[in-house]
């Protein structure tokens, strides 16, 4: 079943806020032919993309009170390998404006398909068109919630448990540990340590409890935090609401600092970002990239201390020429005016060439940046899969590997890529292990173990996905999913002349009924043809 999962994206920075720069990274194709579905345009003068985003960064300049963000991100997403249409989605996006109060506000939405699941981004401005005010919806999360639930019920999507069923907790950890794949300080705390800590009744039971946990628990400005061993800290009532300051005191009496330093044992549980895959070992892998994580760190900090002391020592060598013009200048025997055009030409000189020399700087400083940027742990397994590091790609495959409800063809599996992939100049792999490439003008998506097939795919792309699965599994395949989408598969494999087996004996004799059926057909017009051959040659 299709579940909706919808949340307001937090921005965090006044660059990420900029309207312009956040609709540039989403319209990005980023060389992916399969990621950018579609792009649409919601209460502008005009359709086109690059002319309603000077009409939005206009309108959102005219407000000049408003202190807070100006640009809600909207993000909606379907669960792995379900589709709506996009007409479908485009109608679910104006409940959800409407719902959050954004009737009338100008927004594009574009809608990717580039990684397991189908999403749409919204960017909607908060600033009305007409009156300039801006618009900032309260408890957004349980307004978000609420559609979701109401879009489920219409569509007869899988009902699920949405914000405003979960705590604030949950909500961080999850979204933290979905994002980096490594267990979250948050996430660690709920699962090992909550149930101890709410059995608790006197201060110096929960500082045991959590000495054994290698945690602390200390005041800090208004509240409490937990700090663990190597320093990292998280607001207790971020953990559970009931751990705040206030309700802690309420339970146990005024707050009392641990009077004895805790000695840890051996066998004291403790706090490490570890990858959540417990059923495979990552272990050699983690240190690999632990590893390469601080090497880089160190060549970044060398490159750039480099380039600080490459762009001061050019800038004292500017100032110093600049001194020698200026003396050569005053030594000069010419009028007054002539010295002091001179002056103004040897100045505008040095304003240049200091220009150039931060703009050299800031650009190599950008291009060190992005070539020794820190990598989460699943982004640099992605980029270690698509390297052909196996090891990396059966951990990424192994955070969904038990999810088979999809349409898919499947065989034994004999090669890691299919040919097609490695030739595919926009072959990518998601942070779930799918390998995604082009076969023809087909999408190909590549679970290692399965190629997955998406509704409504035409019988001409479906021939195309059994010519890849034939070269992964061989010519014997099986076919899981739906009854229409396996006789569509068997249809396909006749109508292009695949020559292909199938696991399942009914569906193979299906297969080789159609194979029968087009044999006959094919004698009959074969017979037809002769005989108005003969026809016209007795005529």
């Amino acid at each position: 079943m299709i579940e909706m999962i919808a949340k307001i994206a937090p921005i965090k920075s006044l660059r990420k806020s900029n309207f312009s720069t956040l609709i540039k990274y989403l319209s990005n194709s980023q060389d992916k032919s399969e990621r950018i579905g579609q792009i649409s345009v919601t209460n502008c003068y005009t359709d086109d993309l690059n002319a309603a985003l000077i009409e939005i960064q206009n309108i959102q300049s005219m407000n000049t009170r408003a202190r807070s963000d100006k640009t809600c991100h909207l993000v909606l997403s379907l669960s792995e390998g379900e589709r709506l249409t996009h007409a479908e989605l485009n109608i679910i996006e104006e409940k959800f404006c409407h719902a959050l109060g954004f009737t009338g506000h100008q927004r594009i939405s574009v809608i990717h398909d580039d990684t397991d699941y189908l999403h749409m981004h919204i960017a909607i401005n908060k600033i009305h068109p007409t009156k300039l005010t801006i618009h900032n919806p309260y408890y957004d999360y349980k307004i978000v919630a609420k559609v979701c639930e109401q879009i489920e019920q219409e569509y007869g999507l899988a009902i699920v448990n949405h914000e405003t069923a979960k705590d604030h907790a949950s909500r961080v950890a999850n979204d933290i540990e979905a994002k980096t794949g490594v267990e979250s300080l948050v996430g660690w705390i709920k699962r090992e340590v909550l149930p101890e800590i709410k059995q608790t009744n006197n201060w110096q039971d929960l500082h045991q409890i959590l000495a054994g946990h290698g945690l602390e628990i200390r005041e800090r400005s208004n509240g409490l935090v937990f700090v663990a061993h190597n320093g990292m800290a998280v607001k207790a009532s971020t953990i559970d609401r009931s751990f705040s300051k206030a309700r802690l005191t309420q339970r146990l009496g005024s707050f009392v600092q641990d009077k004895y330093i805790q000695t840890p044992q051996q066998n004291t549980k403790r706090y490490y970002p570890r990858p959540l895959q417990k059923q495979v070992d990552t272990s050699k892998l983690h240190a690999r990239y632990q590893q390469e994580q601080n090497d880089s760190a160190k060549l970044r900090a060398k490159q750039w201390s480099m380039l600080r002391e490459s762009r001061d020592l050019l800038i004292d060598r500017a100032k110093h020429e600049a001194k020698l013009k200026r003396n050569l200048i005053k030594n000069i025997k010419a009028g007054k005016l002539a010295r002091k055009a001179l002056f103004a030409t040897a100045h505008q000189q040095f304003k240049t060439t200091i220009q150039v020399i931060k703009d050299d700087y800031r650009n190599a400083y950008q291009e060190s940046k992005a070539r020794h940027s820190r990598r989460t742990w699943l982004d640099w397994l992605t980029f270690e899969a698509k390297q052909g590091n196996a090891e990396a790609l059966a951990v990424l495959r192994s955070r969904r590997d038990g999810q088979h409800s999809h349409n898919h063809v499947s065989g034994q599996q004999s090669k890691l890529f299919s040919e097609e992939a490695i030739r595919s100049k926009s072959f990518s792999i998601t942070k779930n292990g799918t390998a995604m490439y082009k076969a023809k003008a087909t999408s190909i998506r590549d679970k290692g173990n399965r190629l997955i097939v998406l509704p409504d795919t035409s019988t001409e792309a479906l021939g195309d996905i059994l010519v890849v699965a034939m070269k992964k599994y061989g010519r014997h395949l099986s076919i899981n999913g739906t009854d229409q989408f396996r006789h569509a598969i068997a249809k396909a494999a006749v109508q292009n002349h695949i020559h292909v087996t199938f696991d399942d004996a009914q569906l193979e004799r299906y297969r080789q009924q159609l194979v029968r059926q087009g044999m006959e057909f094919e004698a009959l017009s074969e017979r037809y043809k002769r005989s108005a051959s003969t026809i016209k040659r007795s005529l």
